[in-house]
């Protein structure tokens, strides 16, 4: 199909991608009653050894008019709020929950995709822990924009309740970058999930979170937490990951 990022075909079966949609669990009832707690284990499979909790970077406006990325740790300084892996972004920033006001300092951090440089590094940290890297599976979520008509029309979509459905394609594991770089950057974001054939570790993204998640064995997860451009927090599956997950920072 024309319009697809490069190196990536999307599947017309999505049987790959059952497994993932059987081990995701459902959101739950959240404090209120009438909102539902998105989990770690409703947003990328539950069965793994360890999960890491991955921040997507703030950005500060330095005096000169240039951007830097800014780490959830610094801003959480900055209003003596506590570092702690459910710690909500709106919540140690003192913003709205929805994060639709534009802090003084700069800019949130980006909704429902990793920025490029991170999932660069992120790859890198992956590689070593999968041997079917030339083999892995993305979904996309069917809502987006950007996506051509004829997509939504002829390709198989894996339905998964909460989210509705998701385009599944495969590539290699390098092909990811490519997500970012399409059509003169018209779809410009990662993946939602993306995992390899040997099923070894998983990477997902939820549409309206401001972190990814990563699920895999101890030594691969414990790599992607020391990582020094990293901002990452060991998290369980059972934890929950939205805004009034922080019940410290309140």
């Amino acid at each position: 199909m024309e319009h697809q990022p490069k190196g990536v075909e999307f599947l017309e079966s999505v049987r790959p991608a059952n497994w993932v949609k059987k081990r995701l669990g459902d959101w739950t009832s959240g404090e209120t009653g009438r909102t539902k707690g998105k989990l770690v284990g409703s947003v990328v499979p539950a069965g793994f050894e360890a999960y890491a909790r991955v921040l997507h970077p703030a950005e500060h406006r330095k005096s000169d008019g240039t951007w830097d990325q800014l780490r959830w740790s610094t801003v959480a300084a900055w209003n003596e709020k506590v570092v702690h892996p459910q710690m909500s972004f709106s919540r140690i920033a003192n913003l709205d929950p929805w994060l639709n006001e534009t802090p003084p300092w700069g800019q949130a951090p980006s909704f429902g995709t990793l920025l490029q440089d991170k999932c660069r590094i992120l790859v890198s940290v992956l590689r070593r822990f999968s041997v079917t890297a030339e083999c892995c599976c993305f979904c996309l979520w069917h809502g987006y924009g950007f996506l051509d008509d004829r997509c939504l029309r002829s390709v198989t979509k894996l339905k998964i309740a909460d989210r509705e459905k998701y385009l599944v394609l495969r590539g290699s594991l390098d092909s990811v970058m490519s997500f970012y770089a399409h059509a003169e950057g018209r779809w410009g974001r990662s993946p939602n999930i993306w995992w390899p054939e040997d099923r070894a570790w998983c990477v997902a993204t939820d549409i309206d979170s401001v972190d990814t998640h990563a699920g895999g064995n101890k030594t691969c997860i414990d790599q992607v937490l020391d990582h020094p451009e990293l901002e990452a927090l060991p998290i369980a599956p059972g934890a929950r990951v939205d805004y009034l997950a922080d019940t410290i920072n309140v």
